[in-house]
């Protein structure tokens, strides 16, 4: 039976695997030990491995400047931290040389069974490809520009299209830059043009809705509920993005990155919803209307002429208001006291 050693970078994760066949194993920094740490703390020969007739291994600690510990076991919770200088090892043992962290096992321990992949990498694969990102921002980019020249009413500048090219363009390299950084020092895999795709699509998926709302809004005067609408519509788009961002560069499970996923766009968005919602009852003197500038064939209702719209307008404004008896009882008795009293010479 080998003994397999795995040395461990700062984040945890496996860096060098080393198998111990033979009797004897040496670990330091000098370049004629078995396993060479890259470690100012361990010394040239710093601990060294044997195996026993019946088997066994040990560690034993080479009087080393900054000595050896047991840190734990994998397998066995019970096993207390301590400094060693003789340790038999086993399964599971996790120990530090200086500052180098190793993790032992036998090489007949289970393994668990392979993760099957998701139904989306290959997806991330393609959205991998430097052209498609690139194209997607670039779609970004032209439909922000195409959607503010529709709705602008004056003349149009070139620098307000600079503009907007450029905050688009930052704003998705920026996005797709911090969910790579994540994903470098949590998983050591960037995957930067794969968040840069997903964001242009997110992004994109807003842009074809806002102009779709817009055109509602024109048509119907929907008001407040276009923000009710608007909230739908990133409940879907923001969590989706977070899911990938979050699959890409973390290390959650699938419940905490569902939980991530649902719980803080749509607990951010909820807010403003709350308030929207809370003022749709408030009476407002100035009737909301889309001035929005449109084209008359984005119109998807007949329109009313202005004479037939004012002749029917009594029947949509006119409000009446009823009177209570006690009411007109009370103006009555005020009327009436008003005619008896006498009149006052001057």
């Amino acid at each position: 039976m080998a003994l397999i050693i795995e040395e461990l970078n700062r984040a945890h994760r496996v860096q060098v695997r080393y198998r111990m066949d033979g009797d004897k194993f040496t670990l330091g920094r000098a370049y004629n030990n078995d396993a060479i740490l890259e470690d100012i703390h361990a010394d040239g020969r710093h601990a060294e491995i044997r195996r026993d007739e019946s088997g066994n291994y040990t560690l034993h600690d080479l009087n080393s400047v900054n000595g050896s510990q047991l840190l734990g076991n994998l397998k066995d919770r019970s096993v207390k931290p301590g400094e060693i200088s003789s340790h038999q090892i086993a399964s599971g043992d996790l120990i530090q040389c200086g500052k180098s962290r190793l993790r032992v096992f036998n090489c007949d321990d289970h393994v668990a069974e392979a993760t099957p992949l998701h139904s989306l990498e290959n997806l991330f694969s393609s959205m991998s490809r430097p052209l498609y990102a690139a194209l997607l921002v670039l779609a970004v980019a032209l439909s922000t520009v195409l959607l503010s020249y529709l709705g602008y009413a004056r003349t149009y500048q070139w620098t307000i299209a600079l503009n907007i090219l450029a905050s688009a363009i930052i704003g998705l390299v920026i996005y797709a830059g911090i969910w790579a950084f994540i994903g470098r020092v949590v998983r050591h895999e960037t995957h930067f043009f794969a968040h840069l795709s997903i964001a242009a699509i997110g992004a994109l998926s807003y842009a074809v809705w806002e102009w779709f709302g817009s055109v509602l809004n024109y048509n119907f005067a929907i008001g407040d509920t276009m923000e009710i609408l608007d909230f739908l519509v990133l409940a879907i788009i923001l969590p989706a993005m977070l899911w990938c961002a979050c699959y890409l560069a973390t290390n959650l499970g699938r419940a905490w990155r569902w939980a991530v996923a649902l719980v803080l766009p749509i607990g951010f968005l909820g807010l403003s919803l709350v308030e929207t919602i809370g003022g749709i009852d408030h009476f407002s003197e100035t009737p909301e209307i889309s001035t929005e500038l449109k084209y008359d064939n984005m119109l998807l209702r007949k329109p009313v002429p202005m004479q037939e719209f004012i002749a029917g307008s009594a029947t949509v404004f006119d409000i009446p208001i009823e009177k209570d008896d006690s009411e007109e009882t009370e103006s009555r008795d005020g009327s009436s006291a008003e005619d008896d009293s006498p009149e006052v010479e001057q």
